[in-house]
């Protein structure tokens, strides 16, 4: 399988330039254009037949990170390949795509949570990528006061990783709504993540009108 012609043969240039203004903060000459069904699906034929992947183009890196989530190995390897994929997320789709297709990451919640809490702090996408696997694998009974924890001391200038923040407080609250409002209410939230994230969760379908009325209380 040539992977980078397998992406070009799937170009779709009207999807390409959609996708050009959603990422707007990486070279636009580097998105080839492909549909997330079907780099899910090459990902798949390219891991099946591993691929040589050059990974230069977005997509490139996209398909690195999904084919990560089909590989069955212990919790040192799967971080050894973390390691090497972390440094290349350089834009918030290829962290959350693919953050969500670490779904070893249940398996082994123990082991990788001190691995995934090292890259706090490291980089605008090093954390977001630690804020959203936290987000995707560790808002349980085990994890929450840890994680809510940590998303309050999470202090950044880098608008990608407060988004990630908001986002995180918003699906915390949906599933532990008294401990989330106690965090909400101390005030330890940044101004930007506390009011973000107010702003989701009355977006949400999930949380109830009262509750919605409520937050605005608490928008600085």
């Amino acid at each position: 399988m040539d992977l980078r012609q397998e992406l070009f043969d799937n170009q779709d240039l009207k999807y390409r330039e959609f996708h050009k203004r959603l990422v707007p903060n990486i070279d636009g000459e580097k998105i080839i254009g492909v549909r997330i069904p079907t780099l899910r699906k090459i990902a798949r034929e390219a891991f099946k037949e591993n691929a040589e992947n050059k990974l230069e183009y977005y997509e490139e890196i996209m398909v690195y990170g999904l084919t990560l989530g089909m590989s069955k190995c212990g919790a040192e390897e799967h971080m050894k390949q973390l390691k090497r994929f972390v440094p290349l997320v350089d834009n918030w789709a290829v962290c959350d795509t693919c953050c969500s297709s670490f779904k070893f990451t249940k398996k082994y919640k123990d082991e990788l949570y001190p691995f995934i809490l090292s890259y706090i702090g490291k980089g605008e996408y090093e954390t977001r990528f630690a804020v959203v696997m936290l987000m995707d694998y560790y808002l349980s009974d085990e994890f929450i006061d840890s994680v809510l924890e940590i998303l309050a001391s999470v202090k950044s200038d880098y608008y990608y990783v407060n988004m990630a923040l908001a986002w995180a407080v918003q699906s915390a609250f949906v599933k532990y709504r008294e401990k989330t409002l106690e965090l909400i209410k101390s005030g330890r939230l940044s101004s930007d993540v506390q009011n973000k994230a107010i702003q989701k969760i009355r977006d949400s379908l999930r949380a109830s009108d009262s509750d919605k009325a409520m937050l605005l209380k608490y928008k600085r």
